[in-house]
């Protein structure tokens, strides 16, 4: 087996892990490898194809890994779980209780806790004063969710 298959199986190997090791490292070592490999091409002496591994390995460290890094892996995240209800609709499942002001309701199959917030407002859709009495919704209207305390979902009319 040549020397440049041994590298070429390194690179293969790094390029492997990094699909498991997050942070791009590995990547940078299998570069490295590369250099290694392209070295061994030249010559045979293997403390040269070490420098030249650890060379652009060290170089791509530092020049191609930041790069890399805020090209693929930098911007707007999707949200997911607590963090991607507000904005959504829920329907209500329960009617809320006047002495507590909360309800129960239904958003993405889960069975949340309900609450108007203490200082809203708001007016519903069809022009009655609210005045933060959840009295005013039943079973099956539809609100927005505001935010999320804990394990209530604040929220408001849809259209306040």
């Amino acid at each position: 087996m040549e020397q440049w298959h041994w590298w070429t199986l390194i690179v293969l190997g790094l390029l492997i892990g990094e699909a498991f090791v997050p942070g791009l490292v590995l990547g940078s070592l299998a570069v490295g490898a590369i250099a290694g490999g392209l070295t061994s091409l030249v010559t045979d002496l293997w403390e040269y194809q070490f420098v030249a591994a650890s060379l652009g390995s060290v170089l791509s460290l530092i020049f191609l890994r930041p790069i890399a890094m805020r090209q693929w892996f930098s911007g707007g995240s999707v949200a997911t779980g607590i963090d991607a209800l507000p904005g959504k609709v829920v329907r209500v499942t329960e009617a809320f209780d006047p002495r507590t002001g909360r309800g129960r309701g239904r958003i993405d199959g889960d069975d949340w806790l309900l609450e108007f917030p203490r200082d809203w407002m708001g007016h519903r859709s069809e022009g009655q004063v609210g005045l933060n009495d959840p009295a005013h919704y039943a079973v099956g209207d539809e609100l927005t969710v505001l935010k999320v305390e804990s394990n209530i979902l604040i929220v408001v009319p849809l259209h306040s």
